[in-house]
């Protein structure tokens, strides 16, 4: 009796934790047991929508993970979102770059393209990849190096395309965001570097390259965006997944590891059963055995015996023999350094000036010249002044657009300039125009200073990466033309955060 007593206490205990299942619960019985096939069909409800959520997440099952492995992480879902976007604002670069009939145009777009792509293969990694080690990342990144490699020897600063192709070349770095924690903040910097060429292509207002233009900024322009919605910590990579190096060894980024997913493979066939072990079979002739067993009847009586005379301390009358130690080796005279090294500016080769293509005056290696007069140049022609050091180049007729690139104290005179005029990688610049010049561009220079008339008054002057900057115009003030004043062109600014917005003024070094 006070044993089912005892159950009976227990069993309502019971059915009170299970108040919401009382109506499906029967009372205790007479043998103590309890009916739970409510509380199991509850388990059984549950275990179903655990299933289902883990479905939905990507990957959490056993047989997401198994698809994953097999097909090189197609199936990840981050990866088909990327994938969702690369549809969406990839076709619309292709098309211009196809309608433009611009090789170079069309190799740009192939460039943007293939980096897209190896963004997509290294998100499909993330389901099947474990986190890559720091020093892994060298490896893992070889194809990007290369595809960058060859989009920046594609460039031709000689192209009326070469601003496109720089931003092309600028966008390979896109694929560095599977390495950082922060993929939006490196996306918005290498849109802002790329912005800075596609600025200097949309001067030009060539309608094929203008709309190429614009499509490649809406393809950058949103990825910060969605990289701030879909992994904006980082990428999450799978735990205890398959060592990186050795997945993207078989999967290299762009080789299309992430391009669709595959089939799972086959079940493997059973293991046949492993076969009896055979009796064990007396060892064959030769080896170890056959050694000792030939040791065992040697005999040393055959050896030679080594006599008092033989000894060393007995042979006091021959000399001691010295080991040779070679001579040592003169050391080389060290190699003099190379003229004209990869970073260093000025001529590079013979002097050129000469006309190219029709278009493009040369103007190549020349140092110490100190005035070369080109009065040959038409309103439809390009001056290039590339590689040149102490001198002087006197443009006097008007033409489209003036480039100096990786030059020293070089002089530049000209008159009317159509489009813009350029300084890149250039130190110590002097240039004064006589006419009218709309647009000046100055990127990673040196001392440059600028000497601009009335008519050029309006000309918006770009600049970047630059240092000691000053422009020079009329004095307001003094009738006399000849009077001019210096200004600083801001190397410093303020930025102050207002709000979801950044606000930047010049520095107070410059407002006095």
């Amino acid at each position: 009796l006070l044993k089912r007593c005892s159950i009976s206490a227990q069993t309502h205990h019971f059915s009170t934790f299970l108040g919401s299942f009382e109506p499906n619960l029967s009372s205790t019985r007479m043998s103590g047991t309890v009916d739970l096939s409510a509380f199991n069909s509850m388990l059984q409800r549950l275990e179903a929508v655990t299933a289902k959520l883990e479905k939905n997440s990507g990957g959490a099952s056993a047989a997401s993970g198994g698809a994953a492995a097999g097909g090189g992480g197609a199936d990840s879902a981050i990866a088909a979102a990327f994938d969702t976007y690369m549809k969406s604002v990839l076709p619309a670069l292709e098309k211009a770059g196809k309608e433009s009939e611009q090789a170079d145009l069309i190799g740009a777009t192939e460039t943007v393209v293939k980096a897209f792509e190896m963004v997509k293969d290294g998100l499909a990694a993330t389901a099947v990849a474990a986190k890559p080690k720091d020093q892994d990342w060298s490896k893992i990144l070889m194809p990007v190096s290369k595809l960058s490699g060859d989009a920046n020897k594609a460039c031709d600063n000689r192209s009326d395309y070469f601003q496109s192709r720089k931003a092309a070349a600028e966008t390979v770095n896109i694929v560095a965001m599977l390495a950082q924690a922060a993929p939006g903040m490196h996306v918005q910097s290498v849109f802002e570097t790329v912005d800075f060429h596609c600025t200097k292509a949309l001067q030009k207002k060539n309608p094929p390259e203008v709309a190429w233009v614009k499509a490649l900024k809406e393809a950058l322009k949103g990825l910060a965006p969605w990289c701030a919605a879909e992994c904006k910590m980082g990428l999450t990579w799978k735990f205890q997944g398959q060592d990186a190096v050795e997945y993207f060894t078989a999967h290299p980024l762009g080789a299309g590891a992430g391009a669709a997913p595959a089939a799972a493979p086959a079940a493997a066939p059973a293991p046949a059963a492993a076969p009896a072990p055979a009796a064990a079979a007396p060892p064959k002739a030769g080896g170890m055995a056959s050694v000792f067993g030939a040791l065992q009847g040697f005999s040393t009586g055959g050896l030679k015996k080594v006599t008092d005379d033989m000894k060393t301390k007995n042979r006091k009358d021959e000399p001691v023999l010295e080991a040779k130690v070679p001579a040592a080796a003169a050391p080389a005279a060290p190699k003099a350094a190379a003229p004209g090294g990869k970073h260093v500016k000025g001529p590079k080769g013979p002097p050129i000036l000469e006309l190219q293509k029709d278009t493009n005056w040369m103007i190549e290696n020349q140092d110490g010249a100190k005035m070369l007069v080109l009065e040959d140049a038409t309103m439809q022609q390009l001056v290039c002044i590339i590689n040149c050091k102490n001198s002087t180049v006197h443009i006097k007729t008007k033409v489209k657009n003036i480039a100096v690139d990786n030059c020293e104290k070089v002089n530049v005179i000209c008159a009317d300039v159509l489009s813009a005029v350029e300084f890149v990688n250039s130190d110590r610049i002097q240039f004064q125009t006589t006419g009218k010049v709309n647009a000046i561009a100055i990127d990673k220079c040196n001392g440059v200073n600028l000497h601009l008339p009335k008519e050029s008054l309006e000309a918006e002057i770009t600049s970047s990466k630059s240092s000691e900057m000053n422009v020079n115009i009329p004095d307001p003030k003094s009738s006399d033309p000849l009077d001019t004043i210096e200004m600083p062109i801001p190397e410093q600014f303020v930025t102050k955060i207002a709000g979801s917005k950044l606000h930047t003024d010049v520095s107070a070094l410059y407002t006095h």
